[in-house]
C-alpha cells in the first residue's frame, strides 16, 4: 500500500510541477509581448530627417579615396589647366619678398649686393643658386612654399633679386 500511495503522490507532485511551469512560461510569454509591444510605441516609423541624414553622411564620408585601375588614374593624375606663366615680379611678391625684403632666417636681402656675392660663391653660381631655389634651403621651402612655380618662374625671380642687389 506504501508503494501506491507514493505513486500516487509523484503524480500529483508532477501535475503541479507542470501546472506551475506552465504558468511561468506563460507570464514570461505574456512579458515578452507586452515588451514588443512598448518598443513599437517607442521606436519612430519614420527614419532620419533631411539634415539629420546630410549631417550623418559627412561625419562617415572617407578622408580620401584610393585610385587602383590605371585609366581611372591617368584621369585624375592629369595636368591641371595651364595657367599663364607668372613675371618675375609677380613670382617675387607672391613667393620671394616676405623673406628676402627682411633678410627673414638668414635669407640674402634684396639690395645686399654682399650678402648675394656671397651666396652666388658659395651655391656655385647662378645656377646653384636657381638650383637651391627649386629644391629648398635651410628654412626656405622648395620653390619658395609654392609648389606650382615652374622651374622658368624661379629662374627669372632669381635674376630679378640678383639684378636689384646690383648684380
Amino acid at each position: 500500500m506504501s508503494s501506491n500511495h507514493s505513486h500516487h503522490d509523484d503524480k500529483a507532485h508532477d501535475q503541479a510541477f507542470f501546472r506551475t511551469f506552465g504558468m511561468v512560461l506563460a507570464a514570461l510569454f505574456g512579458i515578452f509581448g507586452f515588451c514588443i509591444f512598448a518598443a513599437s510605441l517607442i521606436v519612430p516609423k519614420a527614419g532620419p530627417s533631411e539634415a539629420e541624414a546630410a549631417r550623418l553622411e559627412a561625419r562617415i564620408k572617407p578622408l580620401a579615396t584610393v585610385v587602383t585601375d590605371p585609366a581611372a588614374l591617368l584621369k585624375t593624375s592629369a595636368p591641371a589647366v595651364k595657367r599663364e606663366p607668372l613675371t618675375a615680379d609677380q613670382v617675387f611678391a607672391q613667393a620671394c619678398s616676405a623673406c628676402h625684403n627682411a633678410g627673414v632666417l638668414g635669407a640674402p636681402k634684396v639690395g645686399d649686393k654682399a650678402d648675394w656675392s656671397k651666396r652666388l660663391a658659395a651655391e656655385g653660381g647662378f645656377d646653384g643658386v636657381v638650383a637651391k631655389a627649386i629644391s629648398g634651403k635651410n628654412q626656405m621651402p622648395p620653390r619658395g612654399g609654392n609648389p606650382d612655380l615652374t622651374d622658368d618662374e624661379i629662374k627669372i625671380t632669381v635674376k630679378l633679386m640678383l639684378e636689384k642687389s646690383g648684380l
